[in-house]
């Protein structure tokens, strides 16, 4: 499943990725062409007036045409003080030619049109035209003066501009392959990574639904078999059958006891548990529980040892501290068979320390990551000794809850301690 999504969202990504990649690439060679084309067309502006000023210093030249008499202007030095390679023409109100340079290929009769226009609206133009093989870039310039009326065509063959963008477009389209490559193999990596926490949340959901129903099973196995052993005794009275309804009534206890601890956990997922702050004195919750723990500690012929400062006072959500010390307090009594429960309420540099050491059974290294876990048990085989598998979960939830640090650490068969620090 999370495979299947993994290689969808790596492929909506890569989708994007290649839009993007176009967009960007479209929008550098785009914006850089039309970067060239506005430079080229001031520069072939202030060409076009360079030619017009030389044609106004120029010299009369007279030639016959048909057999009548025509005057045309050579102009003084143009191509001396060329400045944009480029070709040019110059066209007088009649639209003859007065003087030109068209290089080797000549091109005056297609583009004349231009300048006939230029005559008609009495204005400017610039253009790309497509004149046999080549493309030619044509500004064509109106001028209208003492003198009279008179048009300054300036053309550039684009053919190594033409190989230049061509160029430009196989190196943008290149980058943006191999950008979108490298990007999506980047982003198949970080995909994963995104996903592997709401992988592990899954599958901890899906084993949390599974021990919460083996939980609740249990329980409801032993009442029902209790019962079934009281229904089939009909000549038993109550106090014959007192042990097996004890049995069911214990077992309606422990359950009663895990969906609370459900229901609080529900209310912490959705964010629903709101804190109750106030200040209180730590060290008198602390002496309370250990009070009431100590007894079951004596029972179980377990030394029950108690380092409590006085007058330590924090400000929290009472119920919920005193829940947490009574889930530490109860944990480390119920896992210690021999040896000492010590607890111990400090402070430290203005920080406050609640800790619970026991000699108990330990945690395995392996399993301390997962151990504030829901339902988790260090030994699945081990018996259920009374607990629901979410103490602990609560506990670091109310730690978390409070902005509290709530570490554990522990070594197999030689006991293990939890640190409260506030």
């Amino acid at each position: 499943m999370f495979r299947k999504l993994h290689l969808k969202l790596t492929a909506y990504m890569g989708v994007i990725l290649i839009l993007f990649m176009f967009f960007v690439a479209s929008g550098i060679y785009k914006f850089t062409k039309i970067i060239f084309e506005d430079g080229n067309k001031e520069l072939m502006k202030t060409e076009a007036l360079r030619i017009y000023n030389y044609k106004n210093t120029a010299f009369p030249e007279f030639f016959l045409n048909n057999g009548t008499l025509l005057k045309r202007l050579r102009p003084n030095n143009l191509t001396d003080s060329k400045r944009l390679d480029a070709c040019y023409i110059v066209y007088d109100e009649y639209l003859t030619p007065v003087f030109s340079d068209e290089g080797e290929i000549k091109i005056a009769d297609d583009i004349k049109a231009l300048a006939s226009n230029a005559f008609e609206q009495g204005k400017d133009s610039y253009t790309t035209l497509k004149v046999g093989r080549f493309n030619y870039r044509i500004y064509t310039k109106y001028f209208s003066d003492i003198t009279g009326q008179s048009v300054v065509q300036v053309y550039q063959n684009t053919v190594n501009e033409d190989i230049l963008w061509s160029f430009l477009r196989t190196v943008l389209f290149g980058i943006g392959i191999s950008g979108t490559l490298i990007l999506l193999v980047l982003s198949y990596i970080l995909t994963g990574k995104a996903l592997t926490p709401i992988k592990e949340t899954w599958m901890r959901q899906k084993e949390f639904v599974a021990d919460a129903s083996h939980e609740l099973r249990t329980p409801l196995t032993v009442i029902q078999t209790n019962l079934d052993v009281v229904l089939s005794d009909e000549d038993g009275t109550v106090d014959e059958n007192e042990i097996w309804i004890d049995n069911a009534y214990s077992e309606t206890r422990v359950m009663a006891k895990l969906i609370d601890q459900l229901l609080i956990l529900a209310k912490a997922d959705n964010n629903e548990e709101k804190l109750d702050i106030s200040e209180f004195s730590f060290s008198e919750v602390v002496e309370n529980v250990c009070n009431s723990m100590e007894v079951i500690a004596k029972n179980k012929n377990i030394d029950f040892i108690t380092n409590i400062e006085e007058n330590v006072n924090i400000k929290a959500d009472y119920d919920k501290i005193r829940r947490l010390a009574v889930i530490l307090v109860d944990n480390a009594v119920k896992y210690t068979e021999k040896g000492a429960v010590t607890v111990t309420l400090k402070t430290d540099k203005n920080r406050k320390i609640f800790s619970v050491e026991d000699t108990g059974i330990g945690i395995c290294e392996k399993d301390l990551d997962r151990i504030f876990d829901r339902f988790y048990r260090a030994d699945k085989a081990r018996h259920r000794e009374g607990g629901t598998g979410l103490g602990l979960s609560i506990a670091k939830w109310i730690a978390d809850k409070h902005k509290y640090s709530l570490t554990v650490e522990s070594t197999v068969n030689v006991g293990s301690k939890f640190t409260l620090r506030m």
